[in-house]
C-alpha cells in the first residue's frame, strides 16, 4: 500500500505504508524483546533488592518504576535515538516517519509510548480498530502522535539494460528528451523491467495496452516526434537514451572533480 505525501516545502514523496499484519508482527517482537528487559530487572531486584522487599509501598513503587522503565522510557529513547525504529521495526523494516514524511522527535516517540501503556490495555483491540478505519493504517498512538509506519527496506532492482533499438539510434542523438516527467519515466520503467523479466508473457496483449498508452503519453514530452515504431520501441529507446546520458553526465562530473582535486593538490 503506497501513499504520496506532501511534505513542508511541497514535495511529494511516495511512502509505502506498511500493513496491518506487519505492524502486528514488529508490535508483538517490541513487546517480547522488551519483556524480557523487565523479566531481567525483575530478577535482579529479586536478588539485589531484598531490603526493599521488607516495605511493601517501597517494593510497589519499585516494580511500578521498573515496569515504566522498561515499557516506556526505553522504547520512547530507542524511538527517538533511532528516528523511528525498534529492535521489532528493524527486523522486518519499519520505520515510523511523521504524517508529513519528516523523522520523529521527541514528542512523537513520548507520545506513541504512553498510549501504547492504553493499547495494552485494551489487548490490542483499539489499535486493531484504528488500524483498519485509518488511510494508512495508523494505530491509536499513531493517531495522537500524527506519525505511521512506512517500510524502510526495498527490493533491489537490477539495473534495466535495453539498448537503444538501431531503427531509433539516430532519432535519439538529436532527440529532446529533458521534459519527459519523472513519474511517467518510472512507469515506462516498470513497464520495460516487466517485459524483459517475463519475455513473451501470457498477459502480453495487456502489456502491449499499457505500451501504447505510455508511449502516447511520451510522444508529448520528445521533440522532434520519433520515427513509426512500435510502442516498446519508443519506449525503449527513450529509456535507454536517458540511461546513457544520465552515465555521460556522471563521468563528466566525476572527471571535472579529479581535475579540480588535482589543481587543489597541486596549488
Amino acid at each position: 500500500m503506497r501513499r504520496s505525501v506532501l511534505t513542508s516545502e511541497a514535495v511529494s514523496l511516495d511512502l509505502p505504508a506498511v500493513s496491518l499484519i506487519t505492524r502486528g508482527a514488529t508490535l508483538l517482537l517490541d513487546l517480547f524483546v522488551y519483556g524480557l528487559l523487565l523479566l531481567a530487572m525483575m530478577l535482579l531486584l529479586g536478588a539485589f533488592g531484598a531490603p526493599a522487599a521488607a516495605n511493601e509501598a517501597a517494593a510497589a513503587a519499585v516494580m511500578t518504576a521498573t515496569v515504566i522503565f522498561c515499557l516506556v522510557v526505553v522504547p520512547v529513547a530507542v524511538e527517538t535515538l533511532s528516528r523511528g525504529r525498534s529492535p521489532g521495526k528493524w527486523v522486518f523494516g519499519v520505520r515510523v516517519v511523521r504524517d508529513d514524511g519528516g523523522s520523529i522527535r521527541f514528542r512523537h516517540a513520548l507520545l506513541r509510548g504512553l498510549v501504547l501503556i492504553l493499547e495494552l490495555f485494551t489487548m490490542g483491540m483499539l489499535s486493531v480498530v484504528c488500524a483498519l478505519v485509518t488511510r494508512r493504517g495508523k494505530r491509536f498512538g499513531d493517531l495522537v502522535a500524527g506519525t505511521y509506519g512506512v517500510a524502510s527496506r526495498h527490493p533491489r532492482m537490477r539495473p534495466m539494460m535495453l539498448p537503444v533499438p538501431p531503427m531509433m539510434s539516430s532519432w535519439t542523438q538529436v532527440a529532446d528528451i529533458g521534459r519527459l516527467p519523472e513519474d511517467l519515466a518510472v512507469q515506462t520503467g516498470r513497464l520495460l523491467r516487466t517485459v524483459e523479466q517475463s519475455g513473451r508473457a501470457r498477459n502480453m496483449r495487456a502489456l502491449e495496452a499499457v505500451a501504447e498508452e505510455l508511449a502516447a503519453e511520451v510522444r508529448q514530452y520528445v521533440s522532434p516526434q520519433p520515427p513509426a515504431s512500435s510502442p516498446f520501441e519508443l519506449l525503449a529507446a527513450v529509456m535507454a537514451e536517458r540511461r546513457n546520458r544520465e552515465y555521460q553526465r556522471l563521468v563528466s562530473a566525476q572527471h571535472r572533480q579529479q581535475r579540480l582535486l588535482s589543481r587543489l593538490a597541486g596549488a
